[in-house]
């Protein structure tokens, strides 16, 4: 499973975004990830979601917990 994408803790929860995320002040986009100054209003990339929850210090969620994270 590919878990590359955007980033963003919120409290107890990971917020991911696999190509886009649009905000009203701004646009990040998969295709241009390597061009954006991190982080951009809390948003990274992450190459995977098991190197994005060692980032922000969160335990990954075992497979059961699959409604409440996103699974490496």
């Amino acid at each position: 499973m590919v878990t590359a994408g955007f980033y963003k803790r919120r409290g107890d929860a990971l917020l991911y975004a696999t190509s886009t995320v649009l905000n009203k002040g701004y646009e990040l986009r998969a295709q241009y990830h390597g061009e954006y100054v991190y982080p951009v209003d809390g948003w990274y990339w992450f190459e995977s979601a098991v190197e994005a929850y060692s980032f922000f210090g969160m335990p990954v969620p075992s497979p059961e917990e699959g409604d409440e994270g996103v699974l490496p």
